[in-house]
């Protein structure tokens, strides 16, 4: 019994004695690399990426701030300097973790195992139509798609993300709602990353895209009662902050959205959204401490 109560303690000493001399190691073949910067060894390491250092002015209401990395930033990908830059860290990156590579792929190939390839979500029922999503295998993408009445009815795919991502090596669906006759289908998409959603409509008895296009948007979209009209969260263009609620009328031109409610207090995260039986409309402020919404019928989207 003694020996059982003893047994932990000399493994946590063994451990932390382990872990002292690994660190070491660590240490001293550091050291050696900058003791001996022409051995072979420091030859064969790859050299890291750095950055120039440009100062740029970045104004503030509390005055100027010099950010000498500003001209990293480039949100529409087109900086040729700042790419080439971007793909040398990358290959930085793999160079440094190349020896990891077959744990790497041990470690994705377990975790896929593990996962129900052709898994489903528990369909939900709404003004007539059962919606869900579902996975095909093989497939990293979902399948959202419904059925009218009940659940034997012929599937209406909606959108197959599957098709949606190809030649993107991003890309996510992030909010969809369907108009309340249930006849039109507007949805946010990102194919970079950064959160700036597209919104698109689909006809869904036709299966056509219609040329809307609203960019730069919150993944953030209620239809009002019309069919026609739809509120959405337009972001800051420096930002990204969501601030900004605007009106959208099918068939007409983004850059015209009238503004329905813009939230001054940069503190604060505004959503948008419909109540559950469709009779109203709800703008949301919401910051770490406070909440408050704003009211209108879903008939009068003014």
């Amino acid at each position: 019994m003694q020996r059982l109560q003893q047994s932990p303690r000399r493994i946590r000493v063994d451990l932390s004695r382990f872990a002292a001399l690994a660190s070491l190691a660590l240490i001293n073949s550091g050291c050696l690399l900058q003791a001996q910067p022409n051995s072979e060894l420091a030859k064969a390491a790859p050299q890291a990426p750095i950055a120039a250092r440009r100062a740029h002015d970045v104004p503030s209401p509390h005055g100027a701030r010099t950010d000498d990395y500003y001209w990293l930033r480039d949100d529409q990908r087109l900086n040729k300097e700042m790419l080439a830059y971007l793909d040398a860290e990358n290959a930085y990156a793999d160079a440094m973790l190349e020896h990891t590579r077959p744990m790497q792929e041990r470690i994705y190939a377990e975790i896929v195992s593990r996962i129900k390839q052709d898994d489903a979500t528990v369909p939900f029922r709404d003004r007539g139509y059962w919606y869900y999503s579902r996975y095909e295998t093989g497939k990293e993408y979902p399948i959202w798609a419904r059925k009218r009445g009940v659940l034997e009815a012929p599937e209406q795919v909606m959108l197959d993300v599957n098709q949606m991502a190809q030649g993107h090596g991003f890309f996510q669906v992030a909010a969809w709602e369907v108009s309340p006759d249930g006849k039109l289908l507007a949805w946010a998409e990102d194919d970079v990353g950064r959160r700036q959603y597209t919104i698109r409509l689909k006809d869904l008895e036709s299966g056509k895209v219609l040329e809307d296009r609203i960019t730069n948007a919150e993944a953030e979209i209620a239809w009002a009662a019309d069919n026609r009209t739809l509120l959405y969260i337009a972001k800051d263009p420096t930002t990204l902050l969501g601030d900004k609620v605007r009106k959208h009328a099918l068939g007409t031109a983004a850059a015209n959205d009238p503004l329905v409610y813009e939230e001054a207090d940069k503190s604060y995260y505004t959503s948008v959204r419909a109540t559950k039986d469709d009779e109203f409309l709800v703008i949301y402020s919401s910051s770490t401490v406070a909440t408050q919404m704003q009211v209108a019928r879903s008939d009068d989207a003014q």
